[in-house]
């Protein structure tokens, strides 16, 4: 998997740090009562998330990434987080290693194959009865029209391979057409950004 973040680093945070902050606290609000469970940010861009975190009492936390510039911003200012350089879709972890897998926007602008080995891959390194969160667009008949209109703009100005993996994802209706239902079961959802962002919880299911 390939990094196509490096001339985004420097403008990444000045430009999505504010808009995505409501979604950051909402993703930690749901996970306060996981503070002494292992927790892994994969694909962390520049480790906000993570970041918010540690911030708030959280420990044992992991965070992961292909893009050397984003990562040389995400170790700044907190260096009790553990941060790996690595492909996403095969990481060194051991099977069952982590509580919660975080992914945050990470899975609608990859192609079709790079998403399905995403959650592939954080379904080998949950623990039994861990938890996969994932924040990702959704255009369906609960979003508004304004949340459309924005998001499709933003992701036109990302452009070229970003931009076209994204409309597939949404035509292909986002996470749901990727996640098996024989490795994961859908505990809780919920809307913001005018319905166009979810932030889904699922639990792991063993296969055996």
């Amino acid at each position: 998997m390939k990094s196509n973040y490096n001339l985004m680093a420097k403008i990444y945070d000045p430009i999505f740090y504010l808009a995505f902050k409501p979604i950051r606290i909402a993703v930690m609000n749901e996970l306060l009562k996981y503070k002494e469970k292992i927790i892994l940010d994969l694909c962390c861009g520049t480790g906000n998330q993570i970041k918010l975190l540690s911030k708030h009492g959280f420990r044992n936390l992991y965070c992961l990434d292909i893009s050397d510039s984003m990562l040389e911003i995400a170790k700044r200012s907190d260096s009790s987080i553990k941060i790996y350089n690595e492909d996403a879709t095969k990481t060194n972890f051991d099977d069952a290693r982590f509580d919660v897998v975080i992914m945050s926007f990470a899975i609608h602008e990859k192609d079709r194959n790079t998403q399905q080995a995403l959650i592939n891959e954080a379904y080998r390194i949950i623990k039994k009865d861990g938890l996969m969160l994932v924040v990702d667009y959704v255009f369906d008949n609960k979003t508004t029209k304004f949340g459309r209109i924005l998001i499709s703009i933003i992701e036109r100005i990302a452009g070229g391979e970003h931009y076209r993996n994204f409309k597939n994802y949404i035509q292909n209706k986002g996470l749901s057409s990727l996640i098996k239902k024989d490795k994961f079961k859908l505990i809780k959802c919920n809307r913001m950004s005018s319905g166009a962002v979810t932030i889904s919880i699922y639990h792991k299911i063993l296969l055996f």
